[in-house]
């Protein structure tokens, strides 16, 4: 599954369009931890950045 196919998903819960049972809590609990891995993934990049900036001096 996709970030975007799981963000998908998590606003279908909060939306109460998804199938079944209704868990509008589980989608935004999921939408913060997407949110939390794509700051830290830029956080990352920015770190390897800075690292490249170092060993290439």
């Amino acid at each position: 599954m996709t970030l975007e196919q799981l963000q998908n998903w998590a606003q279908a819960q909060i939306n109460n369009t998804a199938k079944q049972e209704l868990r509008p809590d589980i989608g935004i609990s999921v939408l913060e931890l997407v949110d939390e891995l794509e700051r830290l993934q830029d956080y990352v990049k920015e770190l390897e950045s800075k690292l490249n900036l170092t060993t290439d001096s």
